[in-house]
């Protein structure tokens, strides 16, 4: 059996559509690495809204022990337990 002789034009054309796969493989090489970059740190920002929830959880539990509301009495409004002494900076304004 004989091969036909293919053209200049039809090994031409496949040239140029070898070139063009190589091109769009290369191209979604670099866009999978992104996307997988992407996904990486949106693992990580889960991981951290896990850990976040969780504490927030353990607040809502903890939230009307004695430990809970000394907290906030303290923090948020400032207050004192009986027979401590605040100091204030005199160069801070409130």
């Amino acid at each position: 059996m004989r091969f036909k002789k293919t053209s200049f034009l039809t090994k031409l054309l496949l040239l140029i559509v070898a070139v063009y796969a190589v091109y769009t493989l290369v191209r979604l090489q670099d866009r999978i690495q992104v996307a997988r970059q992407t996904v990486s740190d949106l693992e990580a920002q889960v991981v951290y809204a896990e850990q976040d929830n969780a504490q927030l959880e353990q607040d809502l539990k903890d939230i009307d022990s004695d430990r809970s509301v000394k907290s906030i009495a303290r923090n948020r409004l400032g207050m004192v337990e009986a027979g401590e002494i605040v100091f204030r900076d005199a160069d801070m304004h409130d």
